[in-house]
Formats: C-alpha cells, sequence, structure tokens
C-alpha cells in the first residue's frame, strides 16, 4: 500500500492506498530564499514607502487572525528600520464582518508586540455606524461606507497577502478595505455577486465580484495610501514583497502569487483529496475555498473529500440558519431574498450536481448534511471500494488546498 498523511485535528491523517493506483501530489511551491530583513530594508529603502512613512500622523492596517499573514515580522522588521513612527503610529485589524479578535488572536495578529501596541490599537467594526464614512454611491447605487479612521490619518500603510481567492480572484490589495473595513451591507452587496460561478480562483477580468471591488477603490483618493502586498509560500516564508500603490503592489503579488499556488493539470481526476492547513481548517465555512480551488479539475461524476478537522464548528449561527431556509431543489432561499452567506450555499449545491462533495471532520453528520456535503469518516475504506470499481482510478492529493488552486490545461 502507498500512504499520505495529511495535516488533521493537530496531528495527522493517514490514507492508505492500493500500490498499483495513480496518486499525484500537489503542494505549494517552498521558496528557494526566503526573504529576511535585509531584503525588507532594501525594498523599503529603494520605494516610496521611506520618505512616505517616516513623516505624518500614521495609520497602519492589518489582517485579522483569520488570514496567516506574517504580520508581527514585518511590523518588527518596520519598527527596527523607523522606531520613532512605530511607537506613534495606530493601528486598526481589518475584520471585515468577523468576530472582534480575542486577546489571544491579538497575540496571534502581533505577538509581542501587542503589549507595546494595545493602546492605540482599534478594531473594525461592520456594523457600527458610528465609525462608518460614507465615500458614494457604487455600481449599484446604494451608499458605500469606510471606517473613518482611513480618513482622520494623514498616511495609511495597508499590510496584506496576496494569494488565490475563490471567487475574489485573489486576496488582497484592495481586500484591505472591503472587505477589511467596509460597512455590512456594501459587503453583502460585493459577496452576493459570488452566486456568479463567474467569479472563480485566479479570475480578476470578467469576476463581477472582483470587478465590484475595483470600482470601490476608485471611489477613493488613494494617494494617502501606500501599499504592502507579501507573497508567502507553503511554510509561511516570505518569498516577495512589493511596496506601491493598492493597485501596484497587488497587480506585482498577483504574478508571483500565481507562480507559488497555481498548478496547471493535464487531465481530469477521479478522486482529489484535499488538505486544508491551520488556520482554514477552523470551520466548515473557511473549508469550502478547497473545493472552490480544486473542482474544476474533477471529472463529471467524480469525487472531492475534503479533510477539515472544522474545530470550531459550523463558522456562524447565521450561516446554518440560512442553510434551514434554503430550498436544494431550486438552489435559492425559501423566501426569495439573498443575504450574506447565500453564495456559499449555491455555489456548493451547484458544483455538487457534477461532483460528489464528502467531508471528513468533527462535525455531527446530520450538520454536515444540512449544510450540503456528505459527511465521510473512512477515507481509506472509501478510496479502496473506489479503486476496486476501477482500477484505472486517477486520484490526486492536495495539500493546503484552500490556497492551491488546480487548473485545467486549455
Amino acid at each position: 500500500m502507498q500512504e499520505v498523511a495529511l495535516a488533521y485535528m493537530d496531528d495527522t491523517l493517514k490514507i492508505d492506498f492500493p500500490e498499483s493506483s495513480q496518486v499525484d501530489i500537489f503542494k505549494p511551491l517552498s521558496s528557494d530564499n526566503s526573504l529576511d530583513f535585509a531584503s525588507f530594508a532594501e525594498a523599503y529603502k529603494n520605494s516610496d514607502a521611506s520618505s512616505y512613512l517616516n513623516s505624518g500622523n500614521l495609520l497602519i492596517v492589518v489582517n485579522d487572525a483569520h488570514r496567516s499573514t506574517p504580520t508581527s515580522l514585518i511590523l518588527k522588521w518596520f519598527k527596527k528600520l523607523s522606531p520613532k513612527q512605530f511607537s506613534s503610529a495606530t493601528f486598526l485589524v481589518a475584520c471585515g464582518t468577523h468576530k472582534l479578535p480575542s486577546e489571544k488572536e491579538c497575540i496571534t495578529i502581533f505577538g509581542d508586540l501587542y503589549d507595546e501596541i494595545k493602546e492605540s490599537l482599534y478594531f473594525h467594526d461592520c456594523h457600527n455606524a458610528d465609525e462608518l464614512k460614507s465615500i458614494g454611491k457604487d455600481t449599484f447605487g446604494e451608499e458605500v461606507f469606510l471606517n473613518k479612521k482611513l480618513f482622520s490619518h494623514d498616511k495609511v500603510w495597508t499590510i496584506n497577502t496576496v494569494e488565490p481567492h475563490y471567487f475574489a480572484g485573489y486576496t488582497g490589495g484592495r481586500k484591505s478595505l472591503v472587505p477589511g473595513l467596509a460597512d455590512f451591507k456594501t459587503i453583502e452587496r460585493n459577496h452576493n455577486l459570488a452566486n456568479s460561478l463567474d467569479c472563480s480562483p485566479t479570475k480578476l477580468q470578467g469576476n463581477p465580484m472582483a470587478e465590484h471591488l475595483d470600482s470601490i477603490l476608485d471611489m477613493i483618493d488613494q494617494t494617502n495610501i501606500i501599499s504592502l502586498q507579501i507573497v508567502t509560500d507553503k511554510e509561511n516564508r516570505i518569498s516577495d514583497l512589493f511596496f506601491g500603490s493598492l493597485k501596484s503592489s497587488f497587480e506585482k503579488a498577483v504574478k508571483s502569487a500565481s507562480a507559488v499556488y497555481v498548478n496547471k493539470c493535464s487531465s481530469l481526476y477521479d478522486l482529489l483529496i484535499l488538505e486544508i492547513a491551520t488556520p482554514l481548517d477552523r470551520s466548515i465555512y473557511q473549508a469550502q475555498k478547497a473545493l472552490e480551488n480544486c473542482h474544476a479539475v474533477v471529472k463529471e461524476g467524480g469525487a472531492v473529500i475534503i479533510c477539515s478537522a472544522c474545530k470550531d464548528g459550523i463558522g456562524s449561527e447565521h450561516f446554518y440558519k440560512l442553510a434551514e431556509n434554503w430550498d436544494a431543489k431550486t438552489n435559492k432561499p425559501k423566501n426569495g431574498k439573498l443575504t450574506f452567506g447565500s453564495h456559499k450555499l449555491k455555489r456548493v449545491i451547484e458544483i455538487g450536481k457534477h461532483i460528489n462533495i464528502f467531508l471528513k471532520s468533527t462535525l455531527a453528520d446530520d450538520i454536515v448534511i444540512k449544510l450540503f456535503y456528505t459527511p465521510i469518516e473512512d477515507v481509506s475504506g472509501y478510496v479502496e471500494h473506489a479503486f476496486c470499481k476501477n482500477e484505472k482510478l486517477k486520484i490526486g492529493v492536495v495539500y493546503d488546498a484552500a490556497h492551491l488552486v488546480l487548473i485545467k490545461e486549455n
């Protein structure tokens, strides 16, 4: 037997394959040369950042703990280069619709800098109108609100990571502002665009959600914003970083991230087994990213097995309530009203019309079924049974599948 070990539940999940089976392994690339402080300092000094960030009233916008951005490392490096500006800066966590971070999560984000900056630390709350300022109307004719702190500081520095995103095309760049610092209704309008399967990993042109994000970015004066976009490898080591405007740094990072996280496949697979790496293994809501990233290379009638512990459960009670109000036959809400999170259900059902979708998790079977997945306990047993039915079964194993994207070669 062949054996593969996947990360699962702070341990490993071992899966056996028949010796004669064809098993292709996909992993994000490791960087040959991880960037260090010297690389950061050179990029910093050779860009506008060195002069821009060394003066003025500085706001630093960072990701929350749901993203594995190396925030604390970047801030340590910045402190080393500009200790005075670091000590006087204000810090804002771009939470989007997520719950405000706990103290434990703050330590995850900021590391041992947390105690030093916590008196200057703020969290975006998309529901708090007092913290928001209108920037005009979007392409829907609806008002867009962003966090007021963006406009009360003469210098803004956004720090983000870029990798493929399962319906925005790519993370990073403009997503520091939307959904990161936007109001709930704007985020909901943007996310509802993901009901279209034109919203897909690595796709920016012709992607309704990505184009809506770009249109909102064009609504604001960005002359006071400088951005650092980071590309990390599978070990979360920095493989590339780019200073510049939100657009220019993002575009450069997209090219670099594609080389790390996109694999082209010459043929389709009967079965894909997908590993979810931490922290995206926390909920079924996040686990869907792996499905979206890889389903395009599965044969009609084939199968995907997602291995994600989902230790935090569903992701939100709101998401479960959406499922209770969902008509699987029409693939629409029973009340006809699309709301935040609807796209997740619609897309799973739509993909499930073509392939079988299994979830290996710690969740109760009835919850998994309610969210339109099929629960599975014995992955090795399923593989053995499938192989007995088809000895030419073509299998793929994808590590860190919530980040790695498989696409079919033209």
